[in-house]
Parts: structure tokens; C-alpha cells; sequence
């Protein structure tokens, strides 16, 4: 080819400066991202700032990128509106499936369920569907995604009801080849953690459930 070489494109101050001092820029690795699906905890509702959330400390443990989809009063079948989540509608779990797909995580991770108790009391096979709709769903839509499905916590104690929630829960989990989280065997709320309003914790609990599933992840 004939004629003038092109100038070479400009470079950032900060290229220029490393390359003539005969430095190597190194390049930030993207971290894996991770979404996660819940209720108020997930939310943050309780903790001092964002950075004491349970689902913060898990994600700097883990090395994640996240995007927090937590949203008060919802749950696998529980759906919520502005007194819960500060939205006009906020869905259920099973109704964020595709939003959740849509960011194309690398990582998902649900909690909650608490939401779901008095309707697991009263119409049990309506919450087991939504459960099983929920990582039937997600496994469907993200085949190759780690699934983690962490189990409803309690202020209230840990009756048969809430066991058999958090089992279901299990066997959804593990039905898609997910990864199941207990926070109530044992119970990983203490008395001490439950804020005056008598449904959610403080730092020391978020960090509680944050340290429970930091160990089972690893």
C-alpha cells in the first residue's frame, strides 16, 4: 500500500506513562456475576447499611459481581406491593424467573420463604408448585448456572411447619441439581438479632446468615 502511515490512535495518560517507564498494565479479571432472588432480608431490611446485608457479605466471601433482586413480602408465592417492597408490584419468585434469565448469571441464589408460611398452613399444594415452578423454572431457562437455594430463616423459632418448608424447598433444589442452604438447622437467628419489630434482624443477624452460607458454599 503507498502513501503517508497513519498516526498511531491516541493513549491515555496513564499508557503513555507506563509505557515509557517499561511497565505492563494489568487487566481487572470481571468477577463471575451472581443475582440473587428473596425477600425483606434479601432486600437488606434490618442491617445499618448496605455493606453489613447478608447478601453483600456473601458476595465479597465468594468474589461476586451481584445483582440484589430482593424484595420485601414477596416469596415463592407471596407477591408484595409499596408497604413491603417500596414498589407498586413486586412478583414472586416464580414470576422473576425471567428476569433473573435475562441477566444471564453465572450464579443464583434464592432465599426466603417466610412470606409463604401462613399460605403453607393453609393451602399447602399451592406454595409446593410455586417451590417446584421456581428451580424447574430457573434450571429451564439457565442450564448451565449454579443454582443455590438457601431456606427460609425465622425470628419465630423453628416449629414442624418450618421444617417441612425448608425440606421442600431441598427436594426442589435438588431436583434441578441446585444446592440447598439450611438456616434453621440449627436456627440460625438468635433472639438477640430480632429488631423491635419482631420479623427481622439486625447486623449481627445478617452476618449470622451470611457466615452459615459462606461455609456451606465451600
Amino acid at each position: 500500500m503507498t502513501g503517508c502511515a497513519q498516526p498511531p490512535p491516541p493513549v491515555s495518560e496513564k499508557v503513555q506513562a507506563a509505557y515509557e517507564a517499561g511497565q505492563t498494565l494489568s487487566v481487572e479479571k470481571a468477577k463471575p456475576l451472581a443475582v440473587f432472588i428473596g425477600d425483606s432480608y434479601t432486600q437488606g431490611t434490618g442491617a445499618s447499611k448496605d455493606e453489613t446485608r447478608w447478601v453483600d457479605l456473601v458476595a465479597k466471601a465468594e468474589g461476586w459481581g451481584y445483582d440484589n433482586l430482593g424484595r420485601g413480602g414477596t416469596g415463592y408465592l407471596a407477591t408484595s406491593g409499596k408497604a413491603g417492597c417500596g414498589l407498586e408490584v413486586c412478583p414472586n419468585y416464580a414470576e422473576m424467573v425471567e428476569t433473573v434469565a435475562a441477566i444471564k448469571p453465572a450464579t443464583v441464589i434464592v432465599a426466603g420463604g417466610q412470606n409463604d408460611f401462613s399460605a403453607f398452613n393453609e393451602n399447602r399444594p399451592a406454595v409446593l408448585a410455586q417451590i417446584a415452578k421456581t428451580y424447574n423454572g430457573l434450571r429451564a431457562k439457565l442450564p448451565k448456572a449454579r443454582i443455590i437455594a438457601v431456606g427460609p430463616s425465622t425470628p419465630w423459632g423453628v416449629n414442624e411447619d418450618v421444617l417441612a418448608f425448608d425440606a421442600a424447598v431441598q427436594e426442589a433444589a435438588a431436583s434441578v441439581k441446585a444446592e440447598h442452604v439450611s438456616l434453621i438447622e440449627p436456627n440460625v437467628v438468635t433472639p438477640q438479632m430480632v429488631l423491635p419489630d419482631g420479623g427481622h434482624v439486625n447486623d449481627a443477624g445478617h452476618k449470622a446468615i451470611a457466615e452459615r452460607v459462606i461455609s456451606a458454599l465451600r
